[in-house]
């Protein structure tokens, strides 16, 4: 006997108020979970933490090379330390989906070292700029794990000109 009503499309299911959900259409949805997994077991062991941002996700799927890795980790300390000294805010942990900041606290640096941190700075960003402005803006994205897929060529770019302005080839 056959069943009765329409044959079900193989399509995915509309949630409430018939919402697509779109982890549903993605390519493998396990890749997520995968991913989390890995980067959880990597920090609890004692890996670097810094393979948990976006940029050390880039490197364990090999998207990005040790050199460039290298440079995106000193870039983001340099913008860390340009967020704390120059802009008064510090940067916590970024969360799953968001990046907290809030104001910086502790003691007054000195004009001394901000003069030489704003020397080390310009210096470093100068090299970027040779690459461009979209290669900068795109670099600090991916080191701020603002970046989509589309930018990891312009932020390579932006790497291979810090690889050189650090000597990382030369080592």
């Amino acid at each position: 006997m056959a069943r009765a009503g329409r044959k079900r499309k193989d399509v995915p299911r509309r949630k409430d108020g018939g919402r697509v959900d779109w982890r549903q259409l993605a390519e493998d949805p396990s890749l997520l979970t995968k991913w989390t997994r890995a980067r959880d077991n990597i920090l609890g062991y004692g890996g670097d933490p810094y393979l948990a941002s976006q940029a050390g996700k880039l490197f364990v799927f090999r998207k990005l090379s040790v050199l460039e890795i290298e440079a995106a980790k000193r870039w983001s300390v340099l913008l860390a330390e340009y967020d704390r000294l120059i802009l008064g805010m510090a940067r916590t942990a970024p969360s799953v989906t968001l990046e907290r900041v809030s104001r910086g606290g502790g003691h007054a640096d000195s004009p001394e070292e901000i003069k030489r941190f704003l020397g080390r700075f310009q210096a470093a960003q100068n090299a970027i700029s040779i690459a461009g402005t979209p290669a900068l803006h795109a670099l600090n994205r991916l080191c701020h794990d603002e970046a989509s897929s589309s930018v990891l060529l312009e932020a390579r770019k932006a790497l291979a000109q810090l690889v050189v302005h650090f000597r990382l080839d030369a080592a």
